[in-house]
């Protein structure tokens, strides 16, 4: 009832109990409801003595049935936080949620609770430890920059791509000035440029091979790799340029325009995931007092959501389908069961 409840909007205890009323005579034809539906203390209570952790297995676990080799697929590691859920306690620290994600499949992989973004480093082997990533590409922002992560990522038998910044102060300083002192016409290079919303966006990234490189706890650090990314702001007076540079360390070898693409599937978390989960889901607004609850219900929405997705007979957008399962049980019924598999 709350994987129906979530796929069609419900979005609380309140709103479960009554969806599962509203439909009370269509899960009759599933199950038996001799004192009826459940009260929303009951959806409280139910979710929030479940244990997360062994929650998420069964999550995994699905998972796994359903997504296909991870070999050469990117998949993102980021964090994300769920304003709305602070514990009864009056805690005004938000849940924060380490995600796994397959870019190319738009599966969520694993997820763990954190203490906030300072959390996300020590979860990161956890989490790898979880999963057959074997040939992927794993890529992260500078939290999943440490010599930990490029350790666990190696031995799952994957490679690498991770962002550097200026946190990992010895490991910066070298990568920059090998880029600052190198003749970049000489040097692997891809660029290319988008126009859009009042913009034109060239990205050029550059690749060369490590070297120099001190960090012997630091597993295979193959190539060193700088973005360069130019904004024009067009259509205003006057028009202005901003110029950001970053940099990468990968296991891959130095090849810009195979690495280019890499970073940018990365960022499709951002608009596949936590962009979908805050516009469509409402995640942020989501008022679930109690953490344990609201790590449990965040596993049901990433399902609802990826059944959602995976329901390609409506042309429209997570949001419609979502009032569409609530308006037509047929439909839902499509959802959760054609939406498992492309063929099934």
């Amino acid at each position: 009832m709350t994987l129906c409840g979530a796929i069609a909007g419900a979005d609380g205890w309140e709103a479960l109990a009554a969806f599962s009323h509203a439909k009370r005579k269509w899960f009759e034809g599933l199950f038996d409801l001799p004192n009826g539906t459940p009260s929303a203390d009951t959806f409280r209570r139910v979710l929030c003595a479940l244990e997360p952790r062994e929650f998420e297995k069964c999550f995994r676990k699905w998972v796994d049935d359903v997504a296909a080799s991870f070999k050469g697929e990117v998949i993102a590691l980021d964090g994300k936080s769920l304003r709305g859920a602070v514990d009864h306690a009056g805690s005004t620290s938000p849940l924060h949620l380490m995600q796994v994600w397959a870019t190319k499949q738009r599966l969520v992989l694993a997820q763990r609770a954190v203490d906030g973004a300072a959390g996300e480093p020590a979860a990161i082997p956890e989490l790898l430890k979880l999963l057959d990533l074997e040939g992927a590409v794993v890529t992260s922002d500078a939290n999943g920059c440490t010599a930990a992560t490029t350790v666990a990522v190696r031995e799952a038998g994957a490679d690498y791509l991770v962002a550097l910044k200026g946190n990992r102060g010895p490991q910066y300083k070298h990568v920059r000035n090998a880029f600052e002192t190198a003749d970049l016409k000489e040097i692997s290079a891809s660029s290319k440029t988008n126009k859009g919303h009042g913009r034109i966006e060239t990205r050029t990234v550059y690749a060369m091979p490590a070297f120099g490189w001190t960090w012997a706890d630091w597993r295979d650090v193959k190539t060193f790799v700088m973005i360069e990314r130019r904004r024009l702001m067009v259509g205003a007076a006057p028009e202005t340029e901003t110029v950001e540079v970053g940099f990468y360390l990968t296991s891959l070898p130095p090849k810009a325009t195979a690495l280019s693409k890499r970073i940018r599937a990365h960022w499709g978390i951002e608009n596949g995931l936590n962009w979908v989960l805050d516009v469509s889901f409402g995640e942020d607004r989501q008022l679930i007092r109690d953490r344990r609850g609201a790590e449990n219900f965040a596993i049901i929405t990433r399902l609802a959501h990826m059944l959602l997705r995976n329901e390609k007979t409506a042309k429209y957008g997570s949001t419609t389908k979502r009032k569409r399962a609530g308006w037509d049980d047929d439909y839902l019924a499509l959802v959760l069961t054609r939406g498992l598999t492309e063929d099934s």
